[in-house]
């Protein structure tokens, strides 16, 4: 390989021309190769602008250039995945611009295709290469200010009149735009997992969020804030940066904007026992962020040095970013779930109750065969054996499939729910559960000890869970004075709820409360054990989209951003089902279905 790189441009954008090409252009080591655009004209702009050597119109054709080495995306946030995997098919080394992807599904997809094909991804977030973020990093390993506790950030900008930024569907909005830079700032300096999440935003119109505050904890203690958003005005050059770092012995201010270059400057005052308070300039000179993020990526792609952006760092933020949207409200339906431990839930599963009763396990067998990946059973569904057999029979891979399954109310306690976890892996054929669940709180209404026996289940399953026999653990039907209780000893906080959800039943006080923790909801019942279908306003509903009933439901759902296991033994409805990914319901009659009156709840309570 020659020393340097022959660089492609997928696209003639703003960022393109006013940073990275600049940078490109100043890196050792970059050839400023090919440049593409949806237009020759304005390719051909670009090439004698900046002097690339070949000019494209279209990105297919940049791509099937065998000179080309490395690409640079900074294409809309809602295509990146789209070229990204073309690019890394085609063999190209890829710098993509932040956010990399729409949800980490997509990361994942794209990641994937990386390795599949030997090349390097990496994300675009050039501040991350700075001296200056650096010279952070380094007093604090340094211990001048002690042992961080707190970190507040802030990044807002103007609004744009006309910009991708203010479609929801091209991956607009401030959390997306530039939040992504406070989270990764705050990722950077807290090494720990993040313990809960708590998130507000403003959505105008169009569902854009303007601006949202974001509040973490992480499991070592420490805590983060954070506040984004495009309110300062329309089209103009205002902006507000901040960043504050807290320590035990001392803190940093810093009003240094994000990828800011140049001479920049912030404090260190450091607290001493007697009171007092000693305060230091630190000056930093920051070169082309651009140009360092481009001489890193040679250097990864000659085999000399690692991403500096990992493929973990990105996708633990893209998990938070996916959470804090799903929090405000923000996110439409998505076809699986990342919880944060980075176990992938699909969003529709098949729920098992009462289904084999008549067919045994062809029913499972045709779940399965209608694509079906999310089984959904329990010990007291008595149907475990069956599921076992169709999944052996299926030739379907035991690691393509989601299997879970729950602990009955009567086997509470260390030893019963050690022992019903393992008969139930002996039922299913299998030696781990995708994921195990506490399927009832209490045993009996007026049950006096429920918090002592949940809290032992508990313990058991996050032994089992660091073990690896079980991939995520969590609760059903636990609402939250029962859930309150089991966080004052966990361990490992409930990753999943499962309760009844569906329209005219949405217990909205439960929900608010495991998104404000951080805990998944997941509907059973999400057809309201079919007796909503045949709701008058549901049924004018699917008229008016031309779906079925319960089409319309599961879609209310997951647009609420929850996922669902449906149940039902019709192979025909069974794909009907999983048909629900290409339409969307409006925002009127999301509101008119949310706020219809009770109707089909199932009776069933867990404290009585």
């Amino acid at each position: 390989m020659s020393d340097k790189i022959k660089w492609g441009v997928m696209g003639t954008s703003g960022i393109a021309a006013s940073c990275t090409i600049p940078g490109m252009q100043r890196a050792d080591g970059c050839e400023l190769y090919a440049i593409a655009g949806r237009s020759l004209a304005k390719a051909e702009s670009f090439k004698e602008r900046f002097g690339f050597v070949k000019a494209y119109e279209g990105y297919d054709a940049l791509l099937a250039d065998p000179e080309v080495q490395a690409v640079y995306v900074p294409l809309p946030n809602d295509i990146h995945c789209e070229w990204v995997v073309k690019a890394l098919r085609a063999h190209k080394h890829v710098l993509c611009e932040k956010p990399v992807a729409m949800n980490e599904s997509e990361l994942r997809v794209m990641y994937r295709a990386a390795h599949e094909n030997g090349v390097i991804l990496m994300e675009a977030y050039a501040y991350l290469h700075s001296p200056y973020v650096q010279a952070l990093k380094d007093i604090i390993s340094g211990g001048e200010i002690g042992d961080v506790d707190y970190i507040d950030t802030a990044f807002l900008t103007q609004d744009y009149s006309n910009d991708f930024r203010l479609h929801k569907e091209l991956g607009g909005g401030g959390i997306y735009d530039v939040g992504c830079y406070c989270s990764t700032m705050i990722l950077s300096l807290i090494d720990s997992p993040i313990e809960y999440i708590k998130a507000d935003a403003e959505l105008d119109k169009t569902g854009v969020d303007h601006m949202a505050s974001v509040l973490l904890k992480f499991e070592n203690g420490c805590r983060a804030s954070f506040n984004v958003g495009m309110a300062l005005g329309i089209d103009t050059s205002d902006r507000y940066d901040r960043l504050f770092i807290h320590g035990s012995k001392g803190y940093i201010r810093s009003d240094v904007e994000y990828n800011q270059e140049g001479e920049l400057e912030f404090t260190v005052t450091v607290k001493s026992p007697d009171g007092g308070r000693s305060t230091r300039t630190v000056h930093v000179r920051a070169e082309s962020n651009y140009t360092l993020e481009l001489e890193q990526m040679n250097s990864c792609i000659r085999g000399e040095a690692s991403p500096h952006i990992t493929e973990e760092f990105s996708l633990k933020n893209m998990r938070l970013l996916d959470r804090i949207l799903d929090i405000v409200g923000y996110a439409d339906a998505r076809p699986e779930y990342i919880l944060n431990n980075g176990v992938a839930i699909p969003a529709v599963g098949y729920g098992s109750y009462l289904s084999t009763e008549g067919r045994g396990a062809q029913t499972i067998r045709d779940a399965l065969d209608a694509g079906y990946r999310y089984i959904d059973t329990a010990s007291f569904y008595g149907n475990e054996e069956e599921i076992g057999q169709a999944i052996a029979d299926s030739g379907i891979e035991r690691g393509d499939i989601f299997l879970c399954s729950k602990v009955w109310r009567t086997d509470l306690g260390r030893e019963s729910t050690l022992a019903s976890f393992e008969e139930s892996c002996r039922r299913l054929r299998t030696d781990y559960l995708d994921m195990y669940l506490i399927h009832w709180p209490k045993e009996t209404a007026d049950d006096p000890d429920w918090v002592n026996k949940v809290r032992e289940s508990w313990t058991v399953m996050e032994d089992l869970y660091d073990r690896g026999r079980v991939r995520a653990i969590g609760l059903s039907n636990f609402l939250p004075h029962h859930i309150r209780p089991l966080l004052e000893t966990a361990r490992i906080r409930p990753m999943v709820d499962q309760l009844e959800l569906h329209i005219g039943y949405m217990q909205e006080y439960a929900l608010n409360y495991l998104r404000s923790e951080g805990i998944l909801p997941q509907a059973w019942s999400p057809l309201g054990h079919a007796r909503v279908m045949n709701d008058e306003y549901v049924v004018k509903m699917a008229e008016k989209y031309g779906r079925t009933p319960a089409q319309i439901l599961l879609r209310f759902l997951l647009q609420r951003g929850i996922p669902v296991i449906p149940k039902t033994s019709s192979p025909e409805r069974m794909q009907l089902n999983l048909d629900i990914f290409d339409f969307k319901i409006s925002g009127d009659d999301m509101s008119f279905l949310s706020c219809l009156p009770e109707r089909g709840w199932s009776g069933e309570h867990p404290d009585l």
